[in-house]
């Protein structure tokens, strides 16, 4: 026995027998907005304001904290032997 239920949105989910969600139906309009975004099984999101990944932008963004890079490391190593 396959059971519909529609929710506020307008989406419609289909459940097998055993109750779980095997389907969810959307109306057409919805559909047609999102098809673009879907190609070859993968979904595809509009990139806005691409640019290229500058490492230099980044550079002495943690330097006001004063770190002591040595010690945060052993720091680190400490911790991932205690959790062990």
């Amino acid at each position: 026995m396959i059971k519909i239920k529609t929710t506020k949105n307008m989406v419609k989910y289909v459940y097998n027998s055993n109750g779980k969600i095997e389907y969810a139906l959307i109306p057409y309009m919805i559909w047609k907005k999102i098809k673009i975004y879907i190609d070859n099984d993968e979904i595809v999101l509009p990139i806005k304001n691409k640019k290229e990944f500058n490492p230099s932008e980044y550079r002495g963004m943690l330097s006001h904290l004063n770190l002591d890079i040595e010690q945060e490391i052993k720091n680190l190593r400490n911790q991932w032997t205690r959790n062990i």
